[in-house]
């Protein structure tokens, strides 16, 4: 079994209305009539989700960063944050200071504290859990389940760079330095998640490549999704061909941009939020009826295979 599998059969029978059956990248309790508090959790391991050798500040900021990404696919305003480290004693010295100060540079930036969590030891390896919590106007929240037959698929950004930049993150290549900054420190779409709040009808972050994140969307709405890869936004760098773009836009994860539907007649809002956070966006599919297959692919007779990264 993979770790949907596992989740799907252990954990989401523990789970009720405010866990939302674990279908969503947050959880969502309502707090009083006006407010819901949305709450999410990510863990971070050494040697999975990081190298190790980065700058602590950098594994902060990267930590912190995926946890906003899952307030912004959830149209929610972060708030707080619980943290629960865990460190080699042989490491504490140099990494805490360090990994403290890049937390305390992006609460500066996107306006959140820390308010608790825990601290010990660890025999080999670093480990960092971070649970987040954010704020919507009551039954605003965005799912992963209310994409509509008909809804246009929309994505954020460039697709790729961080795979990229993860396979390259040792090399020293100018043309490459975008793609190892994006692996190495994020940018979660914050204000655009708040802007995409009671326009669109369905959201995920892309954590896990294009193919396995649509893919949630359409399972968990109940349709299935037409994606055009001529349309899929990915950068040009030199030295690598599109067709490896393409893969690691399609399988490579770590890109943490918004994957969206909406109603077909907010196409013109869509380009005016665009404009507004100066954020690309870009129409790349549509959803229909389901039939036979959550993902079908325009313009191309060869149907890619799933390369998308499994923990187990």
């Amino acid at each position: 079994m993979n770790e949907f599998d596992y989740i799907n059969k252990y954990f989401k029978p523990l789970t009720g209305n405010i866990g939302r059956n674990l279908k969503d990248d947050a959880a969502v309790f309502k707090q009083n009539a006006n407010k819901d508090l949305i709450i999410s959790t990510d863990t971070l391991v050494e040697g999975v989700h990081f190298f190790g050798t980065e700058h602590p500040a950098d594994i902060a900021k990267k930590s912190l960063r995926v946890n906003l990404s899952d307030m912004a696919s959830m149209g929610a305003k972060p708030l707080f944050y619980n943290l629960s480290l865990s460190i080699p004693k042989n490491k504490v010295d140099f990494f805490i200071p360090n990994f403290c100060k890049g937390l305390k540079e992006d609460q500066e930036i996107f306006n959140l504290e820390l308010i608790g969590g825990d601290l010990t030891s660890s025999p080999s390896h670093i480990n960092i859990t971070i649970t987040i919590f954010g704020q919507t106007r009551t039954g605003t929240s965005i799912s992963r389940s209310g994409a509509k037959n008909g809804d246009f698929l929309f994505v954020s950004g460039v697709l790729g760079l961080s795979k990229i930049g993860l396979d390259n993150f040792n090399k020293t290549s100018n043309h490459l330095s975008i793609a190892q900054k994006k692996y190495l420190i994020p940018q979660p779409r914050v204000s655009l998640g708040l802007l995409l709040n009671n326009v669109a009808n369905s959201m995920i972050d892309i954590s896990d490549g294009l193919i396995q994140d649509a893919t949630h969307l359409a399972v968990n709405s109940g349709l299935c999704i037409h994606l055009d890869l001529d349309k899929i936004p990915i950068p040009h760098i030199q030295n690598v061909t599109n067709n490896l773009l393409l893969e690691s836009a399609l399988y490579g994860g770590d890109d943490y941009e918004l994957l969206f539907s909406c109603n077909q007649d907010q196409e013109q809002l869509i380009k005016k939020i665009s404009k507004e956070v100066n954020i690309k966006i870009t129409k790349i599919g549509n959803f229909d009826i389901y039939e036979d297959k959550f993902l079908k692919f325009k313009n191309n007779s060869e149907i890619p295979k799933n390369k998308s990264y499994l923990h187990f």
